[in-house]
């Protein structure tokens, strides 16, 4: 797995991870990894499938955790915590990241995680009709032309007409990632919401919701902070679910500062703790 550092980074600062989602790559990122520089580092890993990780065919057998691996793996091997975060379906990544190692991350941060087995675990009406218009969606990105499959993935996930906005080249380049589109619904679907509700995680969680994204979205953020008792939801004004692309410097230093927020209030409840 290709995990580029995108900023310098001062030493005593705790580094951020952060995953993409669907037909992106790390370089999502690029402007909380800018608005980070000298203060703290910012790797951004390409998902298997993307970007440099960029495979010719899906694997067909793979599983999340092992999507998951390779970030796991990159983090033990620093041999220091981070902070988490994630946009839609890298939320279900870092949910796998941190089940397997919660030890090593100091706060969750998800911007509309997409995970499907939220849905499927709440048993409710509306939940399942939500689930439906995924699994729609899914069916059609699988079983249609790339460019038919992937402009009905787009306007989903932006906007009723983004597609149309697109030039030819990005229209092309997203057709091509169409089978590893499927194979990340794949991945997400398969894992059982039992085993999602059964993330014991204490650290700090917070949830960063658009003002303008679509029920799907906004409704799995939701499932996620009743998950967490200690999480907390912040909805961002003006923007969608593509919020990290469209609104990168507001979403950048919203993460910034929760993530200071989490350090400054860790670092009270040690002072305290010396002073006895």
């Amino acid at each position: 797995m290709h995990i580029p550092q995108l900023s310098d980074y001062r030493e005593d600062l705790l580094p951020i991870t952060a995953i993409h989602g669907s037909a992106s790559t790390g370089s999502l990122w690029r402007r909380l990894a800018t608005l980070s520089t000298a203060r703290r580092a910012v790797f951004a890993p390409d998902l298997t499938g993307y970007g440099a990780d960029n495979t010719p065919e899906p694997d067909t057998l793979s599983t999340l955790e092992e999507r998951a691996w390779p970030i796991i793996a990159a983090i033990e091997q620093s041999g220091r915590p981070t902070h988490l975060v994630a946009h839609s379906f890298g939320g279900s990544v870092a949910l796998e990241v941190v089940a397997r190692i919660p030890h090593r991350i100091t706060s969750l941060t998800l911007f509309e995680p997409v995970s499907p087995a939220l849905l499927r675990g709440t048993d409710q009406a509306e939940d399942l009709r939500l689930l439906g218009d995924i699994l729609g969606l899914s069916e059609i990105v699988q079983r249609t032309s790339g460019a038919v499959g992937m402009e009905s993935f787009i306007n989903f996930w932006h906007e009723a007409d983004a597609w149309s906005r697109l030039s030819d080249t990005a229209r092309a380049k997203l057709a091509r990632l169409a089978p590893v589109v499927c194979q990340d619904f794949r991945e997400t679907y398969s894992v059982e919401p039992h085993v999602l509700s059964a993330i014991s995680y204490r650290g700090p969680v917070n949830l960063l919701v658009g003002e303008q994204t679509n029920a799907h979205a906004k409704r799995m953020s939701e499932i996620l902070t009743r998950q967490f008792p200690q999480a907390s939801l912040v909805t961002l004004a003006g923007m969608g679910h593509m919020g990290p692309l469209t609104h990168s410097e507001i979403v950048g230093n919203a993460i910034l500062e929760i993530i200071e927020r989490v350090e400054s209030e860790a670092q009270s409840i040690r002072l305290a703790a010396s002073r006895g």
